[in-house]
């Protein structure tokens, strides 16, 4: 009798456990999609649960999940002050995986199952092997302000994109591991499990290793290039310590040059030509001559909290390559700082906003777009024989007049 009665309280220990687990256990950030490839993805998601994470998944239109992937994950610690006295220890667990072998093209749906089991249901696309079109959206600096980085999300959610470009500043300190939740992960709630977010890292990630923890897959570094149909596209990092401009510039390069794409398109934080904001130079003047004789088409970056495009600057005299646009993207959420809008410009304004690109083989297409959901800019761009349209290049200016611009607006525009 008394060894029946141990067993029943056992197992009433054990259902309590569960229940107990199930009940108060979640997760706590994600699911998220870090990449999207014709035949793997990468996601990444953290729990309050320590234990081997596990996600099913399987094609979409069998309505039943038939593979499964197991994680171990990796242990992050911070403290929160709790009062002037004291400090409460916080402990989460971040999964990161890749699901291999998948279809191009192809719908899936996936769960998360362990350690916290769940019961909704996302889904991504992998790409398509073979595509001449696709739809991408660039912004940055989201950090600070989540209420205005989730209307910015609410109205990507009703475009139909592929991916997803965050030119960097996702948080006001990286450092500081509890504002990642609510400054990033929260606002990008109902687009990022199905859209992939593609992170150029800004100077506020910090440097003590939360942004590559939580958001570089597992294999990758912050440096890393990917196509998509007629897109190539380059994410660099220009702001952690110790990163040298040379080495950056020679990495883009030699991506950009080994990629046949038709387009070719580069994002760092801080910008090489920005008027206002921080009125930054990075790479000056080499980055020009680089990244012309490289093909590269253009630049999105971020750092000013402002919009801007630049007119297209030509290669430096003596030297080949392309035109290159040049794009300040820092409206994503950050206080906006003053921009100088100088005839160097297509377009200037001070505001929040996203970048919105469609391309559809030799012809691209931008719409800025700002937090009410108006088209700040518009610009249509084509192609032939490689090279861009003469009426677009009719605009074009040199890099001798973008630095006289700058030379004669800095003091007055500070």
């Amino acid at each position: 009798m008394f060894r029946r009665n141990c067993s029943i309280v056992k197992t009433i220990a054990a259902l309590i456990c569960v229940f107990a687990v199930g009940s108060f256990a979640k997760i706590t950030k994600g699911p998220f999609l870090l990449r999207v490839e014709p035949n793997r993805v990468a996601l990444m998601w953290e729990t309050d649960t320590e234990g081997h994470g596990k996600l099913s998944y399987g094609k979409a239109e069998k309505l039943k999940l038939e593979k499964y992937v197991v994680t171990s994950p990796e242990k992050v610690e911070y403290e929160i002050q709790k009062d002037p006295n004291a400090t409460v220890k916080r402990t989460f667990f971040i999964h990161k995986l890749w699901l291999e072998n998948l279809e191009p093209g192809r719908l899936y749906s996936y769960r998360i199952d362990a350690p916290v089991p769940s019961s909704i249901m996302h889904s991504f696309r992998t790409q398509a092997a073979d595509s001449n079109e696709v739809s991408f959206i660039v912004y940055g600096d989201s950090r600070t302000n989540p209420d205005i980085h989730r209307k910015l999300v609410e109205l990507m959610m009703g475009k139909k994109v592929d991916f997803i470009v965050n030119t960097g500043d996702l948080v006001s300190s990286g450092d500081d591991y509890q504002q990642w939740g609510p400054q990033f992960f929260e606002p990008l709630k109902g687009l990022a499990e199905a859209i992939p977010v593609y992170i150029a890292k800004g100077n506020h990630e910090g440097n003590n290793g939360n942004f590559e923890k939580l958001l570089i897959p597992p294999g990758l570094k912050n440096n890393y290039g990917f196509s998509y149909g007629p897109l190539h596209y380059f994410c660099a990092d220009n702001v952690s310590t110790g990163v040298k401009t040379k080495e950056v510039l020679d990495a883009i390069a030699a991506d950009v040059r080994a990629s046949k794409a038709k387009w070719k398109f580069v994002s760092y934080h801080i910008p090489s030509v920005n008027f206002g904001g921080h009125w930054s130079n990075w790479g000056w003047p080499e980055v020009f001559t680089v990244l012309a004789e490289a093909g590269v088409d253009f630049v999105v970056t971020g750092h000013s909290h402002q919009y801007e495009r630049f007119r297209p600057i030509a290669p430096q005299a003596g030297a080949q390559g392309n035109f290159v646009t040049y794009i300040t993207s820092g409206g994503g959420g950050a206080p906006l700082y003053k921009v100088k809008p100088t005839d160097c410009h297509g377009c200037a304004k001070k505001i929040h906003h996203f970048c919105l690109f469609h391309i559809k083989d030799n012809k691209l297409t931008m719409d800025a777009i700002d937090i009410d959901g108006n088209i700040i800019d518009h610009l249509e761009v084509s192609k032939t024989n490689g090279k861009l349209d003469k009426k677009y290049l009719l605009k074009a200016i040199s890099v001798d007049e973008v630095n006289h611009c700058r030379t004669i607006n800095y003091s007055a525009g500070r």
